[in-house]
């Protein structure tokens, strides 16, 4: 049972749900649930997809509209919905809130003039505009897909001795003859690394060199 809006937020609670939050944002989607926006090939899902994390996740949900005008048309073009999400965060109690606009076309009948007689089921696309609009609430306020709409950051950098390290021991694959193309991709995964993979990557880089320091001793007692 969740926490009544009013008790005190424990410090160790607000911990709780903030772990949720970064578990949330680096799962992996999958696959079968991204789909292609068109000829953009922006990655999207859909919104089934969300509803259903947010059910797992946070049960006492509400997609309210917005207090004034959710409901909006830019000219003939556009239609505009503007939602609050509504959803209680079981480990603490807190009723958390996120307002999100949302945005689609209006559709008209084919090579007819952008009038209002011409407008073919503009439910469809006040809904769409509203599916829009959920969609980014849920994501920026719970981090479900995060990794779809790229929005995952990492804040365990590597310290500047790390990357010394690390670049030193790129000079020694050098030294030891490294070829250019696996010096390269050495390089190029220092931006890759961050304190939770770090270690295992120098472990096995240093390893590669001693293996090519030892091949190199043979050649030349050869």
């Amino acid at each position: 049972m969740s926490k009544k809006t009013t008790d005190v937020v424990d410090i160790n609670e607000m911990q709780q749900a903030l772990e949720i939050r970064k578990k949330t944002s680096f799962e992996t989607t999958p696959k079968k649930m991204i789909y292609q926006k068109g000829t953009d090939g922006f990655d999207y899902v859909k919104e089934e997809y969300m509803r259903t994390k947010l059910d797992n996740l946070y049960p006492d949900w509400d997609w309210l509209p917005a207090p004034h005008q959710p409901v909006q048309f830019l000219g003939s073009e556009w239609v505009i919905t503007a939602g609050v999400l509504e959803f209680t965060e079981e480990v603490s109690g807190r009723r958390r809130r996120f307002y999100s606009p949302g945005a689609a076309r209006v559709q008209f009948k084919k090579n007819a003039p952008h009038t209002a007689e011409n407008v073919i089921d503009i439910d469809k696309n006040v809904a769409s505009a509203n599916s829009y609009a959920f969609k980014r609430a849920v994501n920026r306020a719970t981090h479900i897909a995060d990794d779809v709409y790229r929005k995952q950051v990492r804040l365990d950098f590597l310290t500047d001795a790390q990357i010394y390290d690390f670049k030193n021991a790129l000079k020694d694959a050098k030294e030891a003859k490294m070829p250019l193309t696996t010096q390269a991709t050495w390089t190029n995964r220092l931006n890759e690394l961050y304190q939770s993979n770090f270690q295992d990557a120098m472990d096995s880089l240093l390893e590669e060199i001693e293996h090519l320091k030892t091949q190199n001793k043979t050649k030349e007692n050869n």
